[in-house]
């Protein structure tokens, strides 16, 4: 799942069941949405991934991605249950 705010395009979910990693889906994925944001004017895609997730930060740094120098806020409105 992706979108465009109109400032800044965010990757919000992408997914491939381990079973299917590594065949190229992952990067087919990315480069879909990265052409559906630059089509709609999008100059720069953000994404967050849990610091604890190396497997996936390692993914996204092989397709070009980079830390950014940023911190992640958060705020529950409605508790864990």
């Amino acid at each position: 799942m992706a979108g465009f705010d109109g400032h800044r395009g965010w990757v919000n979910y992408l997914a491939v069941s381990p079973e299917h990693r590594r065949a190229g889906l992952g990067c087919g994925l990315m480069r879909h949405v990265e052409a559906a944001l630059q089509a709609r004017g999008c100059p720069k895609v953000n994404l967050q991934v849990r610091a604890s997730n190396q497997v996936v930060l390692d993914f996204y740094e092989r397709v070009g991605y980079g830390r950014g120098d940023v911190v992640s806020l958060g705020k529950r409105l409605i508790p864990d249950t």
